[in-house]
């Protein structure tokens, strides 16, 4: 296997072997974005570069990917394919490089075709299919209805956990064919086979809380999820790369992630927060803490009057003079705290924010006035302020 082997995206690897200009490259990825088109394909509509170029580099980008080729000697072959209009494996030959005879490779359609899920045919199908448009296999293999959108999420499953290290490719492939024939998750058909023991503590898929949300489809997921893989990237940059979510968008959902993770937050909730952040252009810790509470209540107006006094954030008298005796329940609370200077933005959504997980019974009480000095103390909003006491932790990888 070649080790100094470095994964590249496909762009990068044309640009670096001259067949392709930074300037076409970036106009390529932004129409892309603005069509919802793989960037291969648009890059040969736009004319930047041949069918043949773009099939050479996708199959050296493959090879890359198994570690059988180095990105140096896959650059100098590309530039010959262009140059002197020669197939890639006569490029590579020429180079002196040989085709390793190291058994099969973890590609999906391999993978699938071992676990009996597709046919030799039907995967030489869905190859030149995804040659000629660009879209990845997996996905072309659903648009055939060769197989079910939950078998290639398996598939997508497994090839992970096996470039992980943690199960092996024959592992992998007996899951897949308990999952076609079972109908169970991938999972659930290593834990049977004694192969795998998935984490106590698991994080929520974001892709699960964006299709809740409904700002991508599970189509969309699923293509991005392949991309992610095949290009070793965070499936969330790939989703920006894919034009579906924004940089800010993509920040909140890892953000009501997060709190799901931690229990602050329940998935319904969050795919709601996600929603509104979109359609309303909201910030997060706004949309957050309103959909924890949307329409602060009576009850709910004397609990935040008391965390106020005892958390030491407001004078009871003030109070008082501000929202008059008792309860308020005709007082606009978020209204008169804000207008008058009593707390800022971040405190009052804090506020909100200490309603709902005291009513969620995530804390009681005393825990609530405790978080809320601290986010006094430190100028930050609740969930901050529960990750600097230790009561909450990032659940994401850095």
């Amino acid at each position: 296997m070649v080790q100094d082997a470095t994964l590249i995206p496909i762009g990068e690897l044309l640009t670096r072997a001259g067949i392709l200009t930074l300037d076409s490259l970036n106009d390529a990825l932004s129409k892309a974005k603005e069509r919802s088109l793989p960037l291969g394909k648009v890059l040969v509509m736009l004319g930047y570069i041949k069918g043949k170029e773009l099939k050479a580099a996708v199959e050296a980008q493959s090879l890359i990917n198994d570690g059988m080729l180095s990105t140096t000697t896959a650059v100098q072959a590309l530039g010959m394919v262009s140059k002197e209009e020669r197939p890639l494996q006569e490029a590579l030959a020429q180079l002196g490089w040989k085709k390793q005879s190291a058994g099969p490779s973890n590609r999906i359609g391999e993978l699938l075709q071992e676990a009996e899920a597709i046919s030799a045919d039907q995967l030489d199908e869905a190859l030149k299919t995804s040659s000629q448009t660009g879209l990845p296999v997996g996905r072309v293999l659903v648009f055939r209805k060769y197989i079910a959108n939950e078998v290639l999420l398996a598939c997508l499953t497994a090839q992970k956990l096996i470039r992980e290290g943690v199960i092996s490719r024959e592992q992998a492939v007996q899951g897949l064919k308990a999952v076609r024939q079972r109908q169970i998750s991938f999972e659930e058909s290593l834990r049977e086979g004694g192969f795998y023991r998935p984490p106590s503590r698991r994080s929520t898929p974001i892709g699960y809380i964006l299709v809740q949300a409904g700002l991508i489809d599970q189509g969309q997921l699923m293509t991005c999820m392949e991309l992610a893989l095949t290009e070793e990237k965070p499936v969330g940059e790939v989703f920006i790369e894919e034009g579906l979510l924004s940089r800010s968008l993509l920040k909140a959902a890892i953000k009501v992630q997060e709190m799901v993770d931690n229990g602050t937050l329940s998935p319904p909730l969050a795919s709601q927060a996600l929603r509104q952040i979109f359609s309303e252009g909201c910030s997060a810790i706004k949309a957050i803490a309103h959909v924890g509470v949307p329409r602060v209540d009576a009850k709910q107006r004397a609990l935040i009057q008391e965390l106020l006094t005892l958390a030491g954030l407001a004078d009871p008298k003030e109070l008082e003079q501000i929202l008059g005796p008792g309860s308020g329940a005709s007082v606009d609370i978020e209204k008169e705290l804000l207008l008058s200077g009593t707390v800022s933005e971040t405190m009052l959504y804090a506020l909100l924010r200490a309603v709902y997980l005291i009513e969620s019974r995530f804390l009681v009480q005393e825990d609530a006035i405790m978080a809320l000095h601290q986010c006094k103390l430190s100028n930050v909003g609740m969930d901050e302020a529960l990750k600097e006491l230790g009561w909450t932790r990032s659940t994401r990888k850095k």
